[in-house]
């Protein structure tokens, strides 16, 4: 089925519409009703996902809805009815969503899960607003890379964030395509704030990071010494365990129980001046810097 029209109107519109269309055969969606028409006769309008008259249905909507129109074949129209479940009905839909060779419209964020297969780019764009997009990358079905381009540059977590509220407010066509891994560092490299980690708890990375390298372990030590030790992640054991993570020997990110990264920071610092504390360092590349871009709560913001 192929969506042909999708604007907001009231009864007057929506009878105006219907009555200049000629020959159709599709479904036409109005809030909760949905009108199945063959060779331009309505042979089912449903309201809730029970059989109602049209002059029912027009009491019951609100005084503006979304119009929205399926064209279609007869036969998918009978299957439609044929396979209409009163739970599923708007979700079954959303499964009609036009789909032109690697670009399909989409009616919420989840629906574009149905469409990926190991390594995606998909490309969202927003009917109503022409100059904004999102780029979201997933493997695996899990979002590991994602900016939206508006009236500022979001990543990672606020990237998917605003993508899901401007479905709210506007359609938008997914343009999916599989992706190579060097495309994929290629664009980690040029928005490295892009970079996303969910399934993964900080627990989970920095155990990747300790279990793949020796640390530089000093004791009667001071947090400015563990610091100058460049980009590296400093695991502190005290009456606590925390970990802050350093950028050429500027404190970034801050770890410690649920804590957000400045009074973890906060806490941690005290601790390492008031006990004997150990410090264990590890060693950070750049793309293992990367991976606590992640955790935005937990960064520190210095003055």
């Amino acid at each position: 089925m192929e969506k042909v029209y999708s604007k907001f109107g009231k009864v007057d519109d929506l009878k105006e519409i219907i009555s200049g269309l000629a020959d159709f055969t599709g479904i036409i969606r109005i809030d909760n009703a949905l009108l199945y028409y063959i060779n331009s006769k309505l042979i089912s309008s449903k309201l809730n996902g029970r059989e109602k008259s049209l002059e029912e249905i027009f009491s019951q909507i609100p005084d503006e809805f979304l119009i929205e129109i399926y064209e279609g074949s007869e036969e998918e129209i009978k299957s439609a009815l044929k396979n209409f479940k009163p739970d599923e009905s708007i979700v079954e839909i959303s499964k009609l969503s036009l789909v032109f060779e690697n670009e399909v419209i989409l009616n919420s964020y989840n629906d574009v899960y149905k469409y990926l297969t190991s390594t995606d780019k998909v490309i969202f764009m927003p009917k109503r607003f022409k100059n904004e997009k999102a780029v979201v990358v997933y493997k695996n079905k899990k979002e590991v890379f994602a900016v939206y381009f508006g009236k500022k540059i979001l990543f990672g977590k606020r990237a998917i964030s605003k993508l899901k509220t401007t479905f709210a407010v506007s359609e938008i066509i997914a343009k999916i395509e599989n992706i190579s891994n060097e495309e994929l560092n290629s664009l980690k490299r040029k928005y490295p704030d892009g970079v996303l980690f969910f399934g993964e708890s900080i627990n989970d990375i920095v155990k990747k990071v300790i279990l793949s390298k020796e640390p530089i372990i000093l004791e009667n030590a001071s947090l400015i010494d563990a610091l100058s030790n460049g980009t590296c992640l400093i695991k502190i054991e005290g009456s606590e365990e925390g970990y802050i993570v350093a950028k050429e020997g500027k404190p970034v990110y801050a770890f410690l129980n649920n804590y957000d990264g400045e009074k973890s920071y906060r806490l941690l610092k005290s601790m390492c001046i008031v006990e004997d504390v150990k410090y264990y360092i590890y060693k950070l590349s750049k793309d293992e810097y990367n991976m606590f871009k992640a955790f935005q709560e937990n960064k520190i913001s210095l003055s």
